[in-house]
């Protein structure tokens, strides 16, 4: 499953209120964040996975590659993912937090289930 989003605001959790939010099988999981103005230093993203803090406070950095089009090209695996294959068990609830101080930030989160 991938979900995506792109963001103009601070916001404590994108991924609240939607079905993706609480786990229901044991999954592995991949959190991409990428920013489209040149210097994003306010801009800061968390990610936790159940009572595990992944990330805490990280800065939103901008694609170094080609932060023209970033955002028409969009997000690129594994380029811009940086927290890969972390590990999530059934019930456990996703918080990707993101703090918006300049310009805007596009996510993704992908749940990939495993047996």
């Amino acid at each position: 499953m991938l979900l995506a989003g792109f963001v103009a605001a601070t916001n404590a959790n994108v991924l609240s209120g939607t079905l993706f939010e609480f786990i229901k099988r044991p999954s592995r999981i991949n959190v991409a964040v990428l920013g489209d103005a040149a210097i994003n230093s306010g801009n800061l993203w968390s990610f936790t996975i159940g009572d595990q803090i992944v990330v805490s406070n990280a800065q939103v950095f901008p694609d170094t590659v080609n932060t023209a089009t970033s955002f028409i090209v969009g997000i690129r695996y594994p380029d811009h993912y940086h927290v890969q294959n972390e590990p999530a068990l059934a019930g456990d609830r996703l918080v990707l937090s993101l703090t918006r101080a300049a310009g805007n930030i596009m996510w993704q989160v992908q749940i990939t289930e495993v047996v």
